[in-house]
């Protein structure tokens, strides 16, 4: 049994408790005088509770409630007046016809852009950028001297990269010189260059 006798009295009074329980509030109340003054308490106290009759308020007690309200409550404002924290309607109109207005230009101008030409509207003062004419990954005992020497006799730059992979695109300063650049390439591969691809046709 995890409760005492005197937590299990209450539930004894209202005849709740299983056979065990209350075979062992019994045997408590036969050992002490104090738990039999309290259950005589107990007793006259639900004896009370019981005699005691709760009174409904009535079919008009809801009724009387809400007069009780409405009389005590604030006295209300004139029907003609508004309160001066609230916006009016007329007024919030206009604002929603101007944000509506707001986001129909605003989808619109994002129409036109999206469907405007392909033309990018300027150009780069270099005159725009350079196509690859190969693909190179340098080795990586090569040097930053040795690589700008091997580039500048090429006559190639650097169009873009390093990739994910470490991979350069490299194009020709003259056109002409697209056979000679493949060529000195060509020679330093294996020695300063891993892996080459000519693009150029």
């Amino acid at each position: 049994m995890t409760r005492s006798a005197e937590e299990l009295l209450p539930f004894y009074v209202n005849g709740t408790l299983d056979a065990a329980e209350r075979a062992e509030v019994d045997a408590a109340l036969a050992d002490s005088a104090d738990l039999r003054a309290e259950l005589e308490v107990l007793t006259a106290l639900r004896k009370q509770m019981q005699a005691e009759e709760v009174e409904s308020p009535g079919e008009f007690g809801l009724a009387r409630l809400m007069r009780d309200v409405d009389r005590d409550g604030p006295a209300s404002s004139a029907p003609g007046e508004e309160p001066g924290n609230v916006v009016p309607i007329r007024r919030l109109r206009i604002w929603q016809i101007a944000a509506a207005l707001v986001l129909a230009i605003g989808l619109a101008q994002s129409v036109i852009l999206l469907n405007a030409p392909g033309d990018p509207g300027f150009e780069l003062a270099s005159g725009g950028a350079a196509g690859a004419d190969f693909v190179v990954g340098f080795a990586p005992d090569a040097t930053e001297a040795q690589i700008r020497a091997l580039l500048l006799n090429a006559g190639v730059e650097i169009s873009a990269g390093p990739s994910a992979l470490g991979l350069y695109e490299l194009a020709v300063l003259d056109e002409t010189g697209i056979q000679a650049a493949e060529e000195m390439l060509l020679a330093a591969e294996g020695r300063l260059i891993d892996t080459l691809e000519v693009i150029a046709p």
